[in-house]
């Protein structure tokens, strides 16, 4: 109602309002000129005043006169009342009201004129709001014991609204098709039909109430007869007006059967489930169930303001809004719990820089797992003589100094940023360049100063195992470059992500080599023609290889030039 705004509301109905301007003081002046002003000092007015106005009302010509006040109890004057509603009985309409919760009708009994049905003549001006407390539609017919919640007894009367008396119509319940906020329809202050000025000038003799609907009842707060509406607070008889209005001219808005209201509902789950589960980043899928939650508010709204039916709007919207959230939570935190896990299982292997740039660069790293040829450098390191320690070293105290080395060694290895391929038994072999890789000189670059970090670590642990009265390792590391084939390679039920490929049998070679001259850390030509600038090598010149015809150049690492 809010959304789509004021519509003009029609010219026959009137409101003659009891409202504050009504309840002045007059002067002495005045009220000796227009006697009926001294009856409205004080609230309630004596009964005379109403059989005065209805009088006044009819004999201007007015089609309706409905009075939205309760004469339920005998007062002085209920004779000249009952007189003037008697006298006209055909054009005027009481108010009764259910009380009890429902279980009493309060009848204008007092001022009932003799031989009059009451139901022909007094409409129950009660309204009964929805959950939220706000008044949205009305009972243009019910019984007494409707509304008391028990059976009806044969021949019980059937009871009209206040506003379906007034427009000679009936009806289902229904919603009430408000024109707008209080003060559209057209209000005349009391005084001004019991002054003989304003009469005669503002109300043209009454004119203005020629063949009109006019409703008289309270338009200030002082008998508690304002309700909640769509369109905020509203006095009880400015309600009315839009209820008549509803029946006589604009139609009630016809609310979706029930049906029609699963499928809405049904539709937009079923939406929302999709959206949800469609791959994309969570802020994509937020913006369209943004969209699909705008577009249902827009074809329910159209519908409404072009053809006055009401779809149901909450639910559906409640149901994009809340599966959203719950469904975009739900994805949010299994992805941060995915992220988790994956980086706590490539900081296994890689270091934390690495890992960090794997998950930003998500969709490389995965397309890499299906297998591609890159340029990397590979570094294998191996203990000298380990598998004679081992058979005559105690298996406990074996485990825990290789456990100790190893950790050392894979330290060094993620300072650089390498990647920890697998472990050979007491052998590593670590790759620079994949999954992540800089240019093949700065892999390179980096393989060599973890082979001179593991060198330098080395001599810490070999001080420490010498004082303990451990056996003193040394080692053998071998680096090698070349294009190899990097992806996840293995069973469907284990595969791991490594690379194969020529240069890796040729850096586990030259790693051997090493027990033959002594020197701890080789590398090939390809790797030394990367780094030559930064080191200082000492050349062994083209030695065999297994596996290999041709010879391959190699180096001993002396130190680095930094």
């Amino acid at each position: 109602f809010q959304l789509r705004g004021a519509r003009p509301v029609p010219e026959d109905i009137v409101i003659v309002a009891i409202d504050d301007r009504s309840l002045n003081k007059f002067t002495t002046d005045e009220m000796n000129a227009n006697p009926d002003l001294a009856l409205l000092q004080s609230f309630p007015f004596p009964r005379t005043l109403y059989a005065r106005l209805i009088d006044r009302l009819c004999n201007a010509g007015a089609r309706v006169v409905a009075l939205d006040l309760l004469f339920s109890t005998p007062r002085a004057g209920d004779e000249a009342l009952q007189a003037a509603v008697a006298r006209h009985a055909d054009r005027l309409v009481l108010a009764a009201n259910f009380t009890n919760e429902g279980r009493q009708l309060m009848l204008p009994s007092p001022v009932l004129p003799e031989g009059v049905a009451s139901p022909a003549m007094a409409g129950y001006v009660n309204f009964w709001p929805d959950l939220d407390g706000v008044a949205r539609r009305t009972k243009y017919e019910t019984t007494a014991a409707a509304e008391a919640g028990i059976s009806p007894s044969p021949g019980e009367p059937v009871w009209r609204s206040f506003a379906a008396l007034t427009a000679h119509r009936g009806g289902a319940p229904g919603l009430i098709n408000f024109a707008g906020p209080t003060g559209r329809f057209r209000t005349v202050p009391l005084y001004e039909v019991l002054y003989t000025k304003t009469w005669e000038r503002n109300l043209q003799r009454g004119a203005v109430f020629q063949d009109k609907i006019v409703l008289v009842g309270p338009m200030s707060n002082f008998q508690h007869d304002q309700h909640p509406t769509p369109f905020g607070v509203m006095n009880g008889v400015e309600i009315h007006a839009n209820a008549i209005a509803t029946l006589l001219h604009t139609g009630v808005p016809q609310e979706a059967p029930r049906w029609l209201g699963v499928i809405c509902l049904m539709t937009m789950a079923l939406a929302t489930a999709i959206v949800v589960q469609a791959a994309g980043h969570p802020l994509a899928k937020l913006g369209w169930l943004l969209l699909l939650g705008g577009a249902y508010g827009g074809i329910t709204f159209a519908v409404f303001r072009w053809s006055g039916a009401v779809w149901p709007v909450a639910a559906p919207l409640w149901t994009v809004a809340g599966g959203g959230v719950v469904g975009l939570a739900t994805q949010i935190i299994t992805e941060q719990m995915e992220k988790r896990r994956l980086r706590r299982t490539l900081e296994r292997y890689v270091s934390k820089p690495v890992a960090d740039e794997i998950l930003q660069r998500s969709e490389q790293y995965e397309a890499s797992l299906i297998g591609q040829r890159r340029p990397v450098t590979i570094l294998f390191s191996d203990i000298r003589g380990f598998t004679s320690a081992s058979e005559q070293s105690d298996p406990s105290q074996l485990v825990a100094q290789l456990n100790e080395y190893l950790t050392a060694m894979v330290e060094v290895v993620m300072q650089h940023d390498g990647t920890l391929d697998k472990f050979i038994g007491d052998a590593i072999m670590a790759v620079y360049g994949a999954p992540i890789g800089q240019r093949p000189a700065e892999d390179a670059w980096r393989a060599v100063q973890t082979a001179y970090g593991m060198r330098m670590r080395l001599a810490e642990l070999q001080a420490r195992w010498q004082d303990t009265g451990q056996p003193v390792w040394r080692i053998g590391i071998g680096l090698n470059h070349g294009e190899v084939i990097v992806g996840d390679i293995g069973s469907p039920q284990r595969t791991e992500y490594t690379v194969i490929g020529d240069p890796v049998n040729v850096a586990s070679r030259v790693e051997g080599l090493n027990k033959n001259f002594g020197t701890d850390i080789l590398l090939t030509e390809s790797v030394y023609e990367l780094v030559r600038d930064r080191v200082v090598v000492k050349q062994l010149g083209a030695l065999p290889v297994k596996g290999r015809a041709q010879p391959v150049a190699v180096y001993a690492l002396e130190s680095l030039r930094s």
